[in-house]
């Protein structure tokens, strides 16, 4: 039996993703070996066990969240990685004791000088180790633009510096400002404390603690808030007539769905566009903020789902992700609902990702709505 599906992939690209069972943490993206080490704080996003590093906790409903994951397990530098701000269960308790091994000298934000206007880079200094009771924020200038409501997607500029020793680790100022989706479904408490229910404009400085994850982990960060949105929840434009040989996509409640595929997997990328969005095209290099749904399709298993939770955003056209997203996303348009079906050497290649119950044989599916693009 052959697939209905056409081969229209031109790609002779061979698959260059090794995945064995400890990469877990890259998921449907490259592995960390491969990335290297890359800055801290490129993504706010939520990082479970499963997908980031072992130090996170797992998400509301242990989603497996696998693309996005290889993106947060590359984001680490000086010790400290991104998810020192996601959403987590950990406890501050004790952080004076085990923190560091450099006396405490500045236990609160009073402590904390933040020099410079808005919008340009800030200055930070206290006298180390900064270590806090508790994680806080402090309004350091307050904006006079639209108050930021929960579950938008907010633009941020910031800073990022060691508490042990005032050392930067990271600042977005003089690149592209960063994304997230102000909520405590995504971020820590004290980060969505920081951002919900403050205007366009503010400027805001955060302590983040994260003992429990990293030794001498407490992070200052002064954050920028450069605007805010509220998304669409799902793909919104023009439906389009499906195509023969793909799997059918059934939507309940917003939420679409993928049937089991029928017939044998093409042995090529293919893309099916069920909802032509009206925004840009996506180019390469950009963030794409999605929702989405993977299954197999020898089996029809559901191995992985954004859907339930806040909207999630990885790079495309970069290589930090697997080939099938890196070529079948760039030039779709925002707004759009896309159907990939990805063979496995545009995917996790002969090694498969028994993690996630895929074998090296296996094509993938995906269903993505496209929110947006930055």
């Amino acid at each position: 039996m052959t697939s209905d599906l056409p081969d229209e992939s031109t790609s002779d690209e061979q698959d260059t993703t090794p995945t064995d069972d400890t990469s877990v943490e890259t998921s449907l993206g490259r592995s960390s070996d491969e990335l290297g080490e890359r800055t801290v704080a490129t993504e706010l996003v939520d990082a479970p066990v499963e997908t980031a590093v072992a130090a996170a906790p797992a998400s509301a409903g242990n989603r497996t969240r696998i693309i996005i994951g290889a993106l947060v397990a590359a984001l680490v530098v000086a010790g400290v990685a991104i998810f020192m701000l996601t959403r987590s269960d950990s406890s501050s308790k004790d952080s004076a004791e085990t923190s560091t091994s450099v006396p405490a000298k500045t236990k609160s934000l009073d402590g904390v000088k933040v020099e410079g206007a808005f919008g340009e880079k800030p200055t930070i200094t206290f006298k180390p180790a900064y270590v806090g009771s508790e994680e806080s924020f402090k309004i350091l200038s307050e904006g006079d633009g639209p108050v930021v409501e929960d579950g938008q997607r907010v633009t941020l500029n910031y800073v990022a510096v060691s508490g042990n020793d005032g050392s930067e680790l990271d600042s977005t100022f003089g690149q592209a400002p960063q994304s997230v989706t102000a909520s405590k479904a995504s971020l820590t408490a004290v980060l969505a404390d920081a951002l919900v229910g403050q205007h366009v404009g503010t400027r805001v400085l955060v302590a983040g603690d994260q003992t429990k994850a990293q030794p001498a982990a407490w992070v200052l960060f002064v954050f920028d808030i450069v605007g805010a949105e509220t998304l669409p929840t799902s793909a919104e434009g023009t439906p389009q007539t499906p195509k023969a040989g793909f799997p059918t996509v059934t939507v309940e409640n917003g939420v679409p769905t993928l049937a089991t595929p029928t017939g044998t997997a093409p042995t090529t990328l293919q893309t099916e566009v069920l909802i032509k969005g009206n925004g840009p095209a996506i180019t390469s290099g950009q963030t794409v903020t999605m929702q989405y749904t993977g299954i197999i399709w020898a089996t029809g298993k559901e191995f992985d789902s954004s859907w339930g939770s806040d909207p999630v955003d990885f790079p495309i056209g970069t290589g930090q992700v697997i080939p099938g997203f890196d070529e079948g996303l760039i030039g779709q348009t925002v707004g759009s609902r896309v159907v990939l079906v990805i063979p496995p050497d545009k995917g996790y290649g002969t090694s498969g990702n028994s993690q996630a119950g895929i074998s090296g044989t296996d094509t993938l599916v995906f269903v993505v709505d496209i929110l947006a693009a930055s």
